[in-house]
């Protein structure tokens, strides 16, 4: 019998991550996580890969709609929404797991007194393209775990939401893994943004790719002090494959500095930050702080300028 799997955050992801379930035949709600209070209705959603166009109608509800959730919970929002979404999910009845389709570290915290919470570290790149269309591609099958390593019922809930187009496989060590993407994405979304450039700048520009092997050096001497063990040189390689591949695409805190939204960055550099804090040792990470809070900065300043200009 399959669980009712719920989806929160109707972004790129969430919505082909929708269709796909659908596809199989699987019972699938989108919840829309920034909103609330509005009538449930069918969506016609397409998505768009690399050799197929798929199409499925999928109900788009908001947390206002939901009393019950017995099944399976995915989120794909923003990470800084977890604690809101976090408080929502505990005034539901049921029993579900929570699946983070989200990336940094200390976002599962919010969900700490919950029951089941898994991590997974998304090896996909999803962009919309219009209204209820985006387009998909997956690289590989991306890993789910507890950060803790209580796999419990990992098993049957790969089964419920891997599907041929976007598959998912057990992970029992996710931490390496959460780190790993953390690190590169610490590189990606403080660098790019700050040079106003696009992903590709690491593999084009030799003293770029020397300022992303500093951060990655700084997160890896950080992850040590913490007792988990990682690959200099293997972060190295795939940031610089990520670089290749995704030339003249806008990292994801570009493109909502672009667009006066909110960054993740705090998830990434800061938190990296508050991290080597903990341990007595803020200088470990100094490079790694600096480019997050100028980011923070640029963010804020860009922001001001729209509001600026609204009143003129």
């Amino acid at each position: 019998m399959n669980n009712e799997i719920y989806i929160i955050g109707s972004g790129a992801i969430g919505k082909a991550l929708a269709v796909f379930l659908a596809q199989e035949g699987r019972p699938v709600k989108l919840v829309r996580g920034s909103v609330d209070n509005i009538p449930e209705a069918i969506h016609n959603i397409t998505v768009i890969g690399k050799h197929d166009t798929f199409q499925q109608k999928i109900p788009v509800t908001t947390f206002s709609n939901l009393s019950i959730i017995n099944g399976i919970v995915l989120i794909a929002t923003k990470t800084f929404a977890n604690d809101e979404i976090a408080k929502k999910l505990r005034k539901i009845k049921g029993k579900f797991s929570v699946v983070l389709l989200q990336n940094g570290l200390n976002i599962e915290q919010p969900f700490k007194d919950f029951d089941k919470v898994y991590r997974c570290v998304l090896f996909s790149v999803s962009q919309v393209t219009g209204v209820n269309e985006v387009t998909f591609k997956m690289v590989t099958a991306s890993p789910v775990g507890n950060m803790e390593g209580k796999n419990d019922g990992l098993d049957a809930l790969i089964t419920q939401i891997n599907t041929p187009q976007f598959e998912f496989r057990i992970e029992r060590d996710i931490v390496k893994y959460v780190w790993n993407k953390v690190i590169i994405n610490c590189a990606f979304n403080s660098i790019c943004p700050l040079l106003e450039t696009d992903n590709g700048i690491f593999h084009r520009n030799p003293e770029a790719k020397r300022l992303a092997k500093v951060v990655i050096k700084e997160c890896v001497a950080l992850a040590k002090s913490y007792h988990i063990f990682l690959d200099e040189a293997e972060i190295e390689n795939s940031l610089a494959l990520i670089s290749q591949k995704s030339n003249g695409q806008l990292i994801s805190t570009y493109r909502d500095i672009l667009n006066h939204r909110q960054t993740e960055i705090e998830s990434l550099n800061l938190e990296i930050a508050q991290l080597a804090n903990k341990t007595g040792k803020p200088e470990l990470v100094s490079n790694t702080k600096l480019l997050g809070k100028l980011i923070q900065l640029k963010s804020v300043t860009i922001n001001r300028k729209k509001s600026f200009s609204q009143i003129s």
